[in-house]
């Protein structure tokens, strides 16, 4: 029974953070200041700012982050695994590259 009330939690607010990140979108795309829109919306403007705030924090938590690990100077490839997904690359791909594969995969 906890198991469920935490899942039903965790899904309440991942709905809520989605609905407030389509909030923050609208306004931006809106053209209105922060103030009229939400005048327009009926929002106060301290719950659209916590809004705001709770979905900037959510999305740094699940912003991955890199950490530098050397190399190994063999012939051997890089391996990268991830839900049962296995990439091969050559040991002299660019950081960027590297990087931007990274970041896609998570």
């Amino acid at each position: 029974m906890q198991s469920n009330t935490t899942s039903i939690t965790t899904i309440k607010q991942e709905v809520r953070l989605q609905e407030w990140t389509a909030q923050i979108e609208a306004q931006q795309a809106s053209g209105l200041t922060i103030r009229e829109w939400c005048k327009e919306k009926g929002i106060k403007p301290n719950t659209y700012y916590n809004r705001l705030r709770k979905v900037r924090e959510q999305y740094m938590e699940k912003s991955p982050t890199v950490v530098p690990v050397p190399l190994p100077r063999s012939s051997e490839n890089i391996r990268i695994e991830k839900n049962g997904l296995q990439i091969s690359l050559p040991t002299d791909i660019s950081p960027e590259v590297l990087l931007a594969l990274v970041k896609e995969l998570c």
